[in-house]
This record gives structure tokens, sequence and C-alpha cells, in this order.
């Protein structure tokens, strides 16, 4: 009988010492500890993860607020956002609600990335042809960081309205 509770202590341990580092979600820890314990430890992983819920020393939510700040502030899109926390176990519901929280704007999110990428505004000696790729290549960074094509059209207009003053 010792035994179980043993491993239940070191699934908690394992799991304690991931969450000391930084959050996870539930999602990581579970591959994290699996990998780390192997299969057979499976149930007992499971209990001690929910025990760590119920204590709230473990949340999606603040595990997704956590990441959508942290991402944001890099100058991450919404589009990325909803791919990264697929990828780490956030539903759909947790996502709107951290994002929520934040309301960021993202049309000045976009601008903020275009302008630390892009320093210097696009030269006003360019032709029609090397304006429109400077253009193209400043539509293909926002869309590689996450944006959608609305914010995209919009913050490159301005941008490019901008620099025909």
């Amino acid at each position: 009988m010792q035994d179980g509770s043993t491993t239940k202590l070191s699934a908690r341990a394992v799991l304690m010492d991931y969450l000391a580092r930084r959050e996870h979600s539930q999602q990581e820890l579970r591959s994290k500890a699996l990998k780390r314990m192997g299969l057979e430890a499976e149930v007992e992983i499971e209990e001690a993860l929910q025990v760590l819920v119920d204590e709230g020393l473990q949340s999606d939510q603040r595990f997704a607020e956590g990441l959508c700040r942290q991402r944001i502030n890099k100058g991450y899109g919404p589009n990325f956002l909803q791919q990264l926390a697929r990828e780490k176990g956030i539903d759909k519901e947790q996502l709107s609600d951290a994002l929520s929280a934040l309301n960021p704007d993202w049309f000045d999110c976009a601008q903020q990335a275009l302008r630390k990428k892009f320093s210097s505004p696009i030269d006003s000696s360019l032709d029609f042809a090397g304006r429109r790729r400077e253009l193209q290549k400043r539509m293909r960074f926002l869309s590689y960081r996450g944006y959608p094509s609305s914010v995209i059209s919009a913050v490159v207009a301005a941008e490019d309205g901008c620099d025909d003053e």
C-alpha cells in the first residue's frame, strides 16, 4: 500500500517541479510527466493532476491568460494564438475568455510589430514595382505573425498612406 502512496507523492512532486518553473497547461503537464515517469504511472499522474487543479495550483485559464499576454507583447496576432492554444491543449472558450480579459487592439498590436520589424518607412523613391514588393513583404510578415487579413490590409494601408504625405 505504501508503494501506491509513494507513486502519488512522486507524481505530485514531478508535477510540482514543472509548475515551479512556469505555468503549464494540463496537457503539457500530463505529457511531460508521462515521459518522465512512464505509462505505468498514468493513473497516479491523472489523480495528482486533478488534486493540483482542485487546489488551484494548476489552472488552464491562468495559463491561457499568461500565454496570450506574453505572445501579444511579442507582436503575435489572434490566428497565431489560436494555433498555439490548440498545441498547448487550451480550448477555444478558455482562449476567448483570456483574450476578452486582455482586450487587445489588434490594429495597434500589428502596427507596433510592423514598426519594430521595419523601423524605416517605405522609401518614396521606389518605383511602383519596388513599392509593391515592399508592401507585400510587410503583409507577409504580419500574416506570419498571425494577424487576420482585414487587420493586415488596414495596417499596411495606414502605413502606406502615412508615407505619401
